[in-house]
């Protein structure tokens, strides 16, 4: 299209008595006029504040790669050999107790108002978590390491922060359909400080919850006597170890005086859902 115009326009440059100056000017403008028309592309429903890059794809916002990695749910979910314990009296009491967490740390909890909890039948002790409250424990831990509702709180608490606040590392994440075990853990891991900042949030909020505080230094330790079974769940080893070190100095620096009533002893619902646990997993 350019080229021919151009062409055009030299066909006709004896009939036209233009200056030299005058005529560059206009064969000038009629290049950049052609060539913008034949070169513009409209990208439909793209906000303006996106960046191109220069490979042809829009920049990720946090938002963004959030709602990614909430749809990598379904395709955990749907991973070939992967086994899920579903029981109506399971789930109500993980929504309760998870819900409580949230309901007595309202301030807090700026965009959770619910969370689903997964009880994945798998025998190495793993929790994790994706955005919009979606959070995963094997019944390995379940039945190995939680002997107390406090340390369930723990966990749960530590996922809700990661959830709330999309404490997640950016990569690139490939969709192929289905998203194994040992791939979703690795789109999880964070480093230490990071770690440090969401497990004193999490102590926080279990107290707050009115659940027994001195577990969560208790859980931190159980993970650093059995470093062989959690090496799935954080990777490195040597984390464990620093995490613990790092908690200890925390609650010297902070100790406080609570006045939050605390649940001293297990609920009966709590016993009894460990007991289906157990039974769902033989």
């Amino acid at each position: 299209m350019v080229a021919k115009s151009l062409l055009i326009f030299k066909q006709h440059h004896k009939i036209y008595s233009l200056k030299p100056s005058l005529l560059a000017g206009v064969y000038y403008f009629l290049f950049i006029l052609l060539f913008s028309s034949c070169t513009t592309i409209r990208l439909p429903n793209v906000k303006k504040n996106q960046t191109l890059y220069k490979g042809g794809h829009l920049s990720m916002s946090s938002e963004d790669y959030a709602e990614q990695l909430a749809s990598l749910k379904t395709a955990f979910l749907t991973t070939p050999g992967l086994k899920i314990i579903e029981k109506e009296f399971i789930q109500k009491y993980l929504t309760e107790i998870s819900g409580e967490i949230i309901s007595k740390n309202e301030i807090f909890f700026k965009n959770l108002k619910k969370a689903s909890v997964t009880i994945i039948k798998n025998e190495a002790p793993i929790h994790f978590s994706l955005p919009k409250g979606a959070i995963f424990i094997s019944s390995g831990l379940i039945t190995k390491y939680i002997k107390h509702e406090s340390v369930l709180v723990c966990i749960l608490a530590y996922e809700l922060v990661r959830s709330e606040n999309l404490l997640y590392p950016k990569q690139v994440i490939v969709p192929v359909g289905y998203m194994n075990l040992e791939r979703i853990l690795a789109l999880s891991r964070l480093n230490v400080d990071e770690k440090m900042e969401i497990h004193k949030w999490a102590y926080y909020l279990t107290v707050r919850s009115g659940f027994d505080g001195e577990y969560y230094l208790s859980w931190l330790q159980t993970q650093n006597r059995n470093t062989a079974d959690f090496i799935q769940q954080v990777g490195d080893i040597n984390l464990i170890n620093q995490e613990e070190s790092l908690f200890k100095a925390f609650l010297i620096k902070n100790a406080t005086d609570d006045e939050t009533p605390i649940k001293k002893n297990s609920s009966k619902t709590f016993y009894t859902f460990l007991n289906s646990i157990r039974d769902q997993q033989l």
